[in-house]
Parts: C-alpha cells; sequence; structure tokens
C-alpha cells in the first residue's frame, strides 16, 4: 500500500510540475477548447441528415454489409471506381459490430478531428518549437472548415488522423539521422491515408523531393531506406497490381478520363490558379495577415539561405512545409484544376504552421519595445481570430444541420412501411433508397419510354423536391392516378402545400 501511495504521490508530482511550465498549461487549454468546441458540435449535428457524398459513402458500407446486394447497380458500380474503399470499409465495420451512426460520427468524425488537433501541435513543435507550435494548434483548432466537416460523415476529415501522423513520422525520421522505423511507418500512415482520399497520395511527391533535396543521393546507398519505404507502399503496390489485373490499368480512378473531367466532351477546365483561393476560405481575416507575414518570412530565409538548407533544421522545416503546399496546390491548379475547400484539408497544417510563423514574427518584433503589449497584440488577434472562425463555423452548420431532413424522413418511412423486396423509382434515388431504406430501386424512365412506366417493375414512385423528377414523369403521376396513388407525404411547411417527399405506390 505505502508502495502504490508513494507512486500515486510521485505521479501527482509530475503532473503538477509539467502543468507548472506555462507552455504545457496553454496546451492543456487549447486541447479542451478544441474538444469542448467539437463535443457541442458532435451533440448538435449527431442526427442531422446525410448529403449525396455522405449517403454515397453510407450506401457503400450498407452493400458490404447486406452480403453485396446492390453490387449491379450503376450506383455502387460507380462509387466503387472513383472513392477509395478505407472509409465506406471501417463505416461498414461499425455498423457490423453494432454501433448506429451517432457512433460511426463519433468514431470516423469526432476523435480523427481531435487526433488531427494533436497532431498538429506535434509536427508545428519539431518543425518550430513549443510556442509557434501552440498558435499553429490553437488556430487549426478554431478553423470553421475543419469543424464543419468533423459533422459531415466524410472521408476529408478522417483521412486526417492518418495524415498528420504520417507527417509527423516524416519528420521525425529525418532528426538527428535518418530513422528507418519512423520512415517506414510513416509511409504506411500515408498509403492507409490515401485508401481514405486518392489526392493525398500526392504528399508522397514532396516526400521524395524533400529527400532529394536535403539528402541527395545519400540515402539511396542506405538499405534500411529501400526495405523501409517498401513496407510502407506495399498496401500501394498490391492495390495496384490488383487494377491492373481486372482493369489493366494500375489506378483507374485518378488516371481515367473520368476523374479529370476529360470524358464530358466539354473543353477541359484552364489551369486554376483561382484555387489559391483556398487560403483564405480557411483563414479568416487575421489568421490570413498573419499567414501572408509568415510566408513572406519563410520564402525569405528559403531563399537567402538557399546553400544550408541540408544543415539547418529550421530551413528544413521551412522546406518541408513548403513543398507540401506546392506539391499538393500543384496537383489541383495544373491536374484536376478545380477542387472543393475540403479537398485542402490534408494540408491544413502547412496553412496554421505558417500563420504562426508570422503571428511569432510580429510578437517578437512588438516584444522589443515592450512584452506586455507584445503579448496583449498576440492573445487579441488570436482570439478575435478565432471568434471569427467559430461564428461563421456555428453560422454555417446551423444553416446546413436540416437540410435535406425530409429526403431522410421519407426513405426512413420506406424502410418501416413497405416490403423488403419492394421496387422504388425516382430520381436520384440511389444513395438514400440504399442507405435509409435498404431498398431496390430504379431510375426515372426516359421520356420515349413514358408509356411504360405502368409496367415498369417498380412498386413505388417518389417524388422528392430536393431531386425533382421531369415534368414529363409528373404529369404522368397525374394522370395515372388510379395506378399510382399517394400514400404519404412530407411537407415543407405546417399548411401542407409546399410538398417535400411523396411517396406514391402502384396499385
Amino acid at each position: 500500500m505505502e508502495d502504490e501511495e508513494k507512486k500515486t504521490k510521485e505521479r501527482k508530482e509530475k503532473i503538477q510540475n509539467w502543468l507548472k511550465n506555462p507552455y504545457n498549461l496553454a496546451l492543456v487549454g487549447i486541447l479542451i477548447f478544441a474538444f469542448a468546441i467539437r463535443i457541442y458540435y458532435f451533440v448538435m449535428t449527431k442526427s442531422q441528415p446525410l448529403w449525396w457524398d455522405e449517403a454515397a459513402y453510407g450506401s457503400l458500407a450498407k452493400n458490404f454489409i447486406l452480403d453485396g446486394r446492390w453490387s449491379d447497380t450503376y450506383l455502387i458500380q460507380h462509387e466503387t471506381f472513383i472513392r477509395p474503399l478505407l472509409f465506406p470499409i471501417l463505416w461498414a465495420a461499425l455498423l457490423k459490430i453494432g454501433f448506429g451512426e451517432i457512433g460511426v460520427r463519433f468514431l470516423l468524425q469526432f476523435l480523427p478531428s481531435i487526433i488531427a488537433v494533436f497532431f498538429v501541435y506535434l509536427i508545428s513543435k519539431e518543425l518550430y518549437g513549443k510556442k509557434i507550435a501552440l498558435i499553429s494548434t490553437f488556430i487549426f483548432s478554431a478553423i470553421w472548415v475543419n469543424l464543419f466537416y468533423t459533422a459531415r460523415l466524410l472521408a476529408d476529415n478522417s483521412a486526417l488522423a492518418f495524415v498528420f501522423p504520417s507527417i509527423y513520422f516524416f519528420i521525425k525520421s529525418q532528426q538527428p539521422e535518418f530513422n528507418a522505423k519512423y520512415f517506414g511507418l510513416s509511409i504506411l500512415l500515408l498509403s492507409l491515408a490515401t485508401f481514405m482520399r486518392y489526392p493525398i497520395g500526392v504528399i508522397f511527391f514532396a516526400y521524395l523531393a524533400f529527400l532529394f533535396l536535403t539528402w541527395r543521393t545519400d540515402l539511396l546507398k542506405n538499405k534500411k531506406f529501400w526495405i523501409a519505404g517498401l513496407i510502407g507502399v506495399l498496401p500501394i503496390l498490391i492495390f495496384f497490381v490488383y487494377n491492373y489485373a481486372n482493369s489493366g490499368n494500375i489506378f483507374p480512378a485518378l488516371l481515367s478520363g473520368e476523374y479529370y473531367g476529360k470524358d464530358t466532351g466539354q473543353p477541359r477546365a484552364p489551369i486554376a490558379f483561382n484555387l489559391l483561393k483556398f487560403i483564405l476560405v480557411f483563414l479568416k481575416t487575421p489568421f490570413f495577415v498573419f499567414f501572408i507575414v509568415g510566408a513572406a518570412m519563410t520564402l525569405f530565409e528559403l531563399f537567402v539561405g538557399y546553400d544550408l538548407i541540408a544543415k539547418k533544421q529550421k530551413l528544413k522545416a521551412h522546406l518541408l512545409t513548403s513543398l507540401l503546399f506546392i506539391v499538393f496546390f500543384s496537383f489541383f491548379i495544373f491536374s484536376v484544376r478545380g477542387a472543393e475547400d475540403r479537398y485542402f484539408m490534408p494540408i491544413s497544417i502547412t496553412f496554421v504552421s505558417i500563420a504562426g510563423i508570422g503571428a511569432d514574427f510580429v510578437y517578437e518584433s512588438v516584444k522589443k519595445y515592450n512584452k506586455q503589449i507584445a503579448l496583449v497584440v498576440l492573445l487579441g488577434v488570436l482570439a478575435f481570430g478565432a471568434y471569427q472562425e467559430v461564428k461563421y463555423a456555428d453560422s454555417i452548420i446551423k444553416d446546413k444541420q436540416q437540410s435535406f431532413l425530409y429526403e431522410r424522413k421519407g426513405f426512413e418511412w420506406i424502410k418501416l412501411n413497405t416490403p423488403e423486396d419492394s421496387t422504388l423509382l425516382g430520381r436520384g434515388t440511389g444513395p438514400y433508397a440504399v442507405y435509409y431504406a435498404e431498398r431496390k430501386y430504379l431510375e426515372d424512365v426516359a421520356k420515349e419510354n413514358i408509356s411504360d412506366m405502368n409496367t415498369i417493375d417498380a412498386d413505388y414512385f417518389i417524388y422528392n423536391a430536393y431531386r425533382p423528377s421531369p415534368d414529363y414523369v409528373l404529369e404522368y403521376i397525374q394522370s395515372n392516378q388510379t395506378k399510382w396513388q399517394p400514400i404519404n407525404g412530407f411537407f415543407f411547411d405546417a399548411q401542407k402545400t409546399q410538398p417535400a417527399f411523396i411517396v406514391y405506390k402502384k396499385f
């Protein structure tokens, strides 16, 4: 008993001593803030309806656990073709062992978001020290993009739980000498992240560029480098072999014309330098100003010390941060030529790290004249920036919270009130018919075949205001009310004058 009490006392003393360090205390405060704000929005949005992309992932998960019931449909075949499967596989596994959608949200969105915040600190600390790490972590914890997508069942946020640890262990593998174990782990984590979101794979090229610029050809002679690297990319190699054996293309999702929009018959979009605007989307004005200052400092120091990059740790940090930023943006600017804000979440670590550099520069500049004023300015700007981020996040999360509500209610009603072997007919029903209703589905008939609608192999027709059927289909339903009769409906208004979702049964 005395030994246990002594050990307990020693642990308490260690914790107390650790918390006496203001940097450690600040880290705890930031993590508590990050946790609190995320749990607040998790509770608020835990049951919100799914968007199309969310339902598409969910339909893949349902198809996995329901014995491939929809494997021959265009939806499943197309979504399997264009989307990495790790996220829906994890989703399916959680459903299989008994977790509901709320549990899936917690494990695949909430926890990865917290993990990402912590690894932002670890990465920035390795690159630039504790002070800049704390600033960067605080900025990241408040960024509205991360808060918003933490509430959405999409792979982008979940992937951060693989990407950021990969970057962290890559950095650790370079300090002070090459560490094969950390390197192999980093590459393996990046491989897994690529199976969450394919474009994340371009980070491999940022790593390669960094290794070449800092090590030159020295690593090529290192046997451990090759072994660790091959072990790390083994999942990717297996994936390539499987694809080639089945389709003759090692990476059909990215190398096909469809992914880049080449098969639409339309001229390809121009080179998209406008995508740089997403930096300002992530960072509200106070943080963006810090980013501009930090970017100028980073580029200036790299330019002045270009011949010392391989020798100075700070320049190496600048180089890695810059390469991650440049390589990732280049992929979307020159190849994809289009993007959404969430696509840049994997390199948001560079946004906040560079902003942290800028904030530290401003602080140190003012500190020369008055330390207290410098601290007040820094904390004031950070607080105002966080307020702007959270305020915007709060607005957009609440605004989108009930979007597609009646679509969810309608398909859930169908699941509970129609035979399991029923077939649904309607526009854009696919992912919702699979995920919510667990029913077979058919898309709307073509105009020239509208006369066949009464004989088509469908039991129910769905009018969905979110994805309305063509007028000719609705006109046919109205003129054949003895054959197609409404049995339930959901409305946008209490007076029931604005239909949102109507279920028609074929008699």
